[in-house]
């Protein structure tokens, strides 16, 4: 995806049009849905033969994993730039909440909850499930030692699990009452987790 971290003009000609077909899928899956997610549709609104697009993703799996893979890479880049912005710890736990829960308000959201029905499903996406949670997980860590310092690395990986959790269900949440009131509780929540003995 393009997201100002790799120039195209450096991409090959073939990188570059990979690129643009997932970016192309994830329009189609968060704006029409996975039932309008298929090869030969992409392939149509690609303008290419069906054929060349197996060339770059031999089925609606791999194109569907390239899609989820880069969309928690610009997640994850974002959650650890706005983080990196913060000062101290509290300030860092309350803006990976927010972070997370207004990206997954929105079009990334539906990318993840379509990540997490599969993972159920498939053992592919169950695979992609583990590794995008733990890159959240390996973020939210150093925070948690910052907080609470002393602690096995058991207990950062069980508290970040938890508070992601906590988040996970929060998008959903949100749009019942005061969405910044809300994610504050949600941070304020974090907090207690993160520091719990």
């Amino acid at each position: 995806m393009t997201n100002g971290t790799t120039p195209r003009k450096t991409l090959s000609k073939g990188e570059r049009r990979r690129i643009e077909i997932i970016e192309l899928a994830r329009k189609v899956l968060t704006t029409e849905g996975y039932e309008v997610f298929a090869l030969r549709n992409i392939a149509t609104r690609a303008r290419m033969k069906l054929g060349n697009l197996q060339y770059y993703f031999p089925s609606k799996e791999s194109l569907l994993e390239a899609v989820i893979r880069a969309e928690a890479e610009i997640d994850l880049s974002l959650l650890m730039h706005a983080v990196a912005e913060q000062t101290s710890p509290d300030e860092q736990i309350s803006c990976f909440c927010e972070t997370i829960i207004t990206r997954w308000r929105g079009e990334s959201g539906r990318v993840f909850a379509l990540m997490t029905f599969l993972a159920n499903e498939n053992p592919v996406f169950t695979e992609i499930y583990k590794t995008v949670y733990q890159n959240f997980y390996d973020a939210l860590v150093p925070i948690l030692k910052s907080l609470n310092p002393g602690d096995s690395q058991a207990q950062y990986l069980r508290r970040a699990m938890i508070i992601t959790a906590l988040i996970d269900g929060a998008p959903g949440q949100v749009t019942r009452g005061n969405s910044k009131s809300f994610i504050n509780d949600i941070a304020r929540q974090a907090m207690l987790i993160a520091l719990a003995e």
